[in-house]
């Protein structure tokens, strides 16, 4: 038993670092392998979600055709907030093609709850696709008047703050969870998370916060440092604590839905972690929340 735990926690473990040097390497990469990695990333959480849902054998909805109008919205995403067509918004056009064509096909599909299975087609588009398209947003965040070099424009640091503020708020939890957890946090979906556990998070992205505040930390990254100049250190611990709380209810959003189906884990793909969704799930609602709160911030700046 001793023998399988270590198995399971060193599998686990080097899973976990490729994960981290995937998206480590394409966000500094630039903005074309920050395009494949997401892409690829959108298709394959819309796939797993979706076949969960034809798990239930309520409706049997077309995965990789739904999963692509996912990867359609992203990319329609990354050309409005790159600047690199001349159409600006318009490239929007190309997912309202694939929402006419979704709904006229309801006309004609051979379901027997056309209107079921078109909501959990919708509801995978707003709930995946959707806020890792606003990734784009944020990727592109300074630039309010485009440089005219995709590359220029492009800057990574808050890309990077997301994700080191999801990875240190889960160490964080499960660090202190582990240690001193005693009360449960929502023991009708998660049943092994605790209070504790989560301003044990909190506090490890309010120390994280303080690093981020401090522009030697992204030298080391090599980043365009022009960014920092806007927020403060009380800008970067809201953001850390933002992150924190809604990367929580990401994660227990995901779990509601395996409970509701009876699965444990949404897909085998990665060894030790399940599957894509299980792993990013916590991104689906830190995303939209973050660009929330850096709307937020912003509109206070010019005040």
């Amino acid at each position: 038993m001793s023998k399988l735990f270590n198995f399971s926690l060193l599998q686990r473990t080097l899973t976990g670092i490729v994960i981290v040097g995937a998206i480590i390497g394409c966000v500094l990469g630039g903005p074309y392998t920050f395009l494949g990695l997401f892409s690829v990333l959108i298709f394959g959480v819309l796939m797993e979600f979706y076949n969960l849902i034809n798990i239930s054998r309520e409706v049997n909805i077309l995965r990789w055709l739904h999963s692509l109008g996912g990867v359609v919205m992203f990319w329609c995403f990354y050309l409005a907030a790159s600047h690199t067509t001349p159409f600006g918004n318009n490239v929007f056009v190309l997912y309202l093609i694939y929402m006419l064509a979704l709904f006229i096909g309801r006309l004609y599909t051979t379901q027997t709850n056309p209107i079921r299975e078109l909501a959990y087609i919708i509801l995978g588009q707003v709930y995946i696709a959707l806020p890792l398209s606003m990734l784009n947003t944020i990727a592109f965040h300074s630039i309010a008047i485009p440089l005219g070099n995709i590359e220029d424009d492009y800057n990574g640091i808050l890309l990077l703050a997301l994700f080191f503020f999801l990875w240190c708020n889960d160490t964080g939890a499960f660090l202190t969870g582990c240690t001193i957890g005693r009360h449960k946090l929502f023991e009708r979906v998660s049943p092994k998370k605790t209070w504790e556990g989560f301003w044990g998070g909190c506090f490890f992205n309010c120390l994280l916060a303080l690093a981020f505040y401090q522009a030697s930390f992204w030298g080391f990254f090599g980043q365009d440092l022009h960014e920092l100049q806007h927020y403060s250190r009380v800008d970067w611990i809201g953001l850390g604590l933002t992150v924190s709380i809604f990367g929580t209810f990401g994660d227990l959003v995901e779990s509601f839905v395996k409970r509701a189906v009876g699965v444990k884990d949404s897909g085998t793909i990665l060894p030790g972690h399940g599957g894509l969704w299980d792993r990013f799930d916590s991104l689906l609602l830190a995303a939209p929340a973050m660009m929330l709160y850096l709307v937020v911030i912003a509109m206070f700046k010019t005040l």
